[in-house]
Parts: structure tokens; C-alpha cells; sequence
């Protein structure tokens, strides 16, 4: 069996930065790290393996810098790597991505395809289900669990929903996006990181994928980046100590009703509404 995990090299969020004009994220000097979702449908894959003929595949497309990402996925047990590589891919949105990766997992031929439910920088979830649909393939969401039928021909996941639990049984080849609870959060020790550096990845071109260069890039992605600004938080913080339930909810009363009368007076001043809220 071939497992194929996404993986995507993202900046820690901690550090991350924007350039405002440009409307992207500045990734020079800013360390990066495995997508945690996508480390742990990796950690998952190679528990999931079960003879030495099954093998474990990370794909990523990303710029050079990449490689480190990959060698850690490596170092935690996957068998080899496979890094998109090309100016050409600058600027994809989550459908231009998507195309690239699909196509580089045609070319695998996994039965089972893990990504993370959505990366720590865009946060939108929507590479995983895209592969899905551009691959014709079925597509489980949220996947808490993740086990493979006693046959290896199917897989059995248990998904998070709004209503609560989903078991699923559902036949390979099969996409699941995984999420917390999945696999246990490990990181590779020296010693594995040694033995890694010595395996290089694959690297692809979009040329490779594809003769069509216009699907990828800039020029492949319906949507773009309007604007990027700093929500800051303009509520007023309230704290009712030290007071019995009763007194507090004469005081909460209270607070109420002086931001009443101010907004009131302000709908006389539009320059006033900008004021902060409760």
C-alpha cells in the first residue's frame, strides 16, 4: 500500500509578518515549521504501515527552503519526498495548489491521500477537498481516528461534525483530512535528523506536471488577496469584582445603560460611531 501525506511549510505563526503593499506574507528570515495537522497525518501514515512493501510519500509544494520541512517528514519515518518547485507556482491560490498537488499525486498513484483539515497561514481548509474532487476521489473530513479494515481495503475514520461523532467506513484509493486526536504530536530526535539529511527529495517543476503553465501561478487562481490589515480589538473590558450576584447585575445594568445613552447621543455625530463597543 502507498500512503501519500500533504505537507505544507508554513511561518510560525508567532513570528509571522506581513508586507502590506506586496498583500502577502514576508517568508525570508522568518523560521517555518511542518503544518502541525499535516505532522500529524504523517505521524498517522507511518503507524498506519504494516509491511515493509507499504510506503509513506510526503508531498509539498513550496519554494527551496521546503527541503527542511521535508527532511524532518523523513526523519519522523516517511520512505521519500517530493517537493514542487517552480517560479511558475508563485502567487497559486488554494485551487491553483491544489491543481499542482493532484496532478504530482496522479503521478504517485497513492491509495490513500492524508492532509492536515487546513494549514496554520491560510487557515481555509480547501486543498484537501479540492485534490479530492480535481482526483474524482471521496473525501473524509475532520478525521479524529483513522484506521484501515481488517482486508486493507477500506478505511474506517471517525469525524468531528457539528452534531458530534461520524463513524465512516469508506473504500480506497480515499482523501482524509485529519485533525487533532489523530496521531500523537512527535517531533524527530538527532539521531533521526542525521540519517534524514542524507535522503534528498524529489523536486518537480510545474513544466513536469503539466504543459499548461496558465492553470498554476497567478494566472491559474480565481481568487487573490484584496487587502491585509490588523484586526485590533476595540471592546471595553468590564470586570465586576468582589460583588454578590445581585450587585453585580446592578452594576452590569448600570454599564449598560451610560453605553446606551453614549451611542444614542453619538448617532447625531457621525464621526462618533467609530466609538467602542461594550
Amino acid at each position: 500500500m502507498k500512503i501519500a501525506v500533504c505537507m505544507k511549510y508554513v511561518p510560525i505563526i508567532a513570528r509571522i509578518q506581513f508586507d502590506y503593499e506586496a498583500k502577502t506574507i514576508i517568508r525570508e528570515g522568518v523560521p517555518s515549521e511542518v503544518n502541525p495537522f499535516d505532522l500529524l497525518g504523517l505521524v498517522r501514515a507511518v503507524e498506519l504501515k504494516d509491511s515493509p512493501d507499504d510506503e509513506v510519500v510526503v508531498i509539498s509544494m513550496g519554494p527551496p527552503g521546503a527541503n527542511e520541512g521535508l527532511t524532518n517528514c523523513v526523519a519522523l519515518g516517511a520512505d521519500r519526498s517530493v517537493l514542487i518547485t517552480d517560479r511558475a507556482l508563485a502567487g497559486s491560490d488554494t485551487l491553483a495548489t491544489s491543481r499542482a498537488l493532484s496532478l504530482a499525486l496522479q503521478r504517485e498513484k497513492p491509495d490513500l491521500i492524508i492532509c492536515g483539515r487546513n494549514s496554520a497561514d491560510g487557515d481555509t481548509g480547501q486543498v484537501g477537498p479540492e485534490i479530492a474532487e480535481l482526483m474524482g476521489l471521496p473525501h473524509i473530513s475532520s478525521a479524529r481516528k483513522l484506521d484501515l479494515s481488517d482486508d486493507g481495503k477500506s478505511v474506517v475514520a471517525e469525524r468531528i461534525t457539528d452534531e458530534g461523532i461520524q463513524t465512516l467506513q469508506c473504500d480506497l484509493p480515499v482523501l482524509v483530512c485529519v485533525t487533532e486526536g489523530v496521531a500523537p504530536e512527535l517531533y524527530p530526535n538527532r539521531e533521526q535528523m542525521e540519517r534524514a539529511e542524507g535522503i534528498s527529495a524529489e523536486e518537480v517543476t510545474a513544466a513536469d506536471l503539466s504543459a499548461d503553465l496558465s492553470q498554476f501561478g497567478l494566472e491559474g487562481s480565481p481568487t487573490w488577496v484584496d487587502e491585509i490589515r490588523l484586526v485590533e480589538p476595540n471592546r471595553l473590558g468590564v470586570f465586576l469584582e468582589d460583588a454578590t450576584p445581585e450587585d453585580a447585575a446592578k452594576q452590569a445594568a448600570d454599564v449598560l445603560r451610560r453605553r446606551l445613552a453614549e451611542l444614542t447621543a453619538a448617532d447625531s455625530d457621525p464621526d462618533s460611531w467609530s466609538c467602542p463597543p461594550l
